[in-house]
């Protein structure tokens, strides 16, 4: 059943100033289960030293399709 174009409008201004894409990414993946357990399976095997840190958070960032500005963090 379609939205009311009134409805549709209301909810479209609401959304836009609220969360842009990159929060809207966030917020998705900070839910997500299987994305939480992988990244602290991560972090466990940098820790113990069976990977490196670069090595293990670029194939984590492909794997995820995760991609940053120069410069953030």
């Amino acid at each position: 059943m379609p939205t009311p174009p009134r409805r549709r409008q209301r909810r479209a201004d609401g959304l836009s100033g609220a969360l842009g894409r990159a929060d809207l990414a966030a917020e998705f993946l900070r839910r997500n289960h299987t994305y939480r357990a992988e990244h602290a399976q991560m972090q466990q095997s940098i820790a113990s030293g069976a990977v490196a840190r670069n090595a293990a958070e670029a194939a984590f960032a492909r794997r995820w399709g995760l991609s940053f500005r120069d410069g953030a963090g």
